[in-house]
């Protein structure tokens, strides 16, 4: 199998290319190449992950084709995520594409290189969103503009579930609560999260490896608390 990771430098991503390298072929994408150097020589097997050191935003099909030289992709995790924590009167339009480039143009754009290859092997995508992304659940100040992203890449999946039908592809989006990673301690410091990182991507891949294969086009989801 081959499986796809963005913004797998640390955290739930960092977990996953654990994980999943033991058995199968794991394509890390992260802008930090010290931190992926770093977790290719800590795997059990560092042959199978291989890692591409550049801004998702701005990646082609030629970077794609390139990097992953398999004709299938089994697996595509949408997991790179960016947050602002500003009050919503001090945004600005920099915030904005700063945050929305990362968070939604992000998954789009992967999903966009990567769908022919996702076709071949009539893999499946997960979005990693947020409980802040969807509706009637608890919002925080400061969080206004992160929160509006995941609530764009959570409408953003059940979208292309439709339109990807025909290719097979499954898409599926989970919608996190805490999880002790930096990104939480940056929303939220101080807060000590019930679920770690290693717990949150376990759930990940038993849900790629089960779950995925009858659930398509939804917004789940994963909390154990919200803070």
């Amino acid at each position: 199998m081959n499986v796809v990771i963005t913004g797998c430098s640390k955290g739930i991503g960092h977990e996953l290319v654990k994980i999943w390298s033991k058995n199968h072929m794991v394509y890390g994408i992260s802008r930090n190449r010290e931190k992926l150097e770093s977790l290719k020589a800590s795997l059990t097997n560092p042959r199978n992950f291989n890692y591409l050191s550049k801004d998702i935003v701005n990646l082609n099909q030629n970077d794609i084709d390139d990097f992953v030289k398999d004709s299938k992709v089994d697996v595509l995790v949408n997991n790179a995520g960016h947050l602002i924590n500003k009050p919503f009167v001090e945004i600005e339009y920099d915030d904005y594409r700063e945050l929305m480039d990362v968070n939604f143009w992000g998954a789009f754009n992967l999903s966009q290189l990567l769908v022919k290859k996702l076709s071949n092997a009539k893999g499946q995508i997960i979005n990693i969103s947020s409980m802040g992304g969807i509706n009637y659940t608890s919002k925080f100040p400061g969080l206004s503009l992160y929160s509006s992203s995941k609530a764009a890449l959570s409408v953003f999946t059940e979208c292309l579930a439709v339109e990807l039908k025909t290719e097979q592809i499954k898409v599926n989006a989970l919608a996190l609560g805490a999880v002790e990673t930096e990104m939480l301690n940056s929303a939220f410091p101080g807060y000590v999260a019930d679920t770690k990182a290693h717990e949150m991507a376990s759930f990940i891949v038993e849900f790629a490896n089960s779950a995925s294969n009858i659930i398509n086009g939804q917004v789940i989801r994963v909390s154990k608390s919200n803070p």
